[in-house]
């Protein structure tokens, strides 16, 4: 294991810890609908929607691009029921806490396993 595996499980290991905690994962969205997304480090093909959290650093990507989007909580049970099932439909990953330096990209059907296993 290299560090940069480290950091991704260090990183993946305190999401889940706190969406554990307060049943709520954060994403940013813009007034007309739009979600932050970017394509994946690995295939510029594949779109990663990116999932924080906590507000405050969901909040700190509000910058650039970004800079019309606001962060929107969604309930963990929503997420698990509604909106990873679709996001694996439509072949979507998701980026835990992207910080425009490291973000750990992976299934929709992982993070779903990841709260009810």
């Amino acid at each position: 294991m290299n560090e940069q595996d480290i950091d991704i499980e260090s990183q993946w290991d305190v999401f889940c810890e706190h969406v554990e905690k307060t049943k709520v994962v954060w994403l940013l969205a813009s007034d007309d609908g739009g979600v932050a997304s970017v394509s994946s480090s690995y295939d510029e093909q594949q779109d990663v929607l990116l999932l924080w959290h906590s507000q405050e650093l969901a909040a700190a990507q509000c910058v650039g691009d970004w800079q019309g989007f606001e962060p929107v909580d969604m309930p963990l049970d929503e997420v698990i029921e509604d909106f990873a099932p679709q996001l694996m439909e439509d072949n979507v990953m998701v980026g835990i806490n992207w910080d425009q330096q490291v973000c750990t990209e992976l299934s929709a059907k992982s993070l779903i396993n990841a709260f009810t296993d």
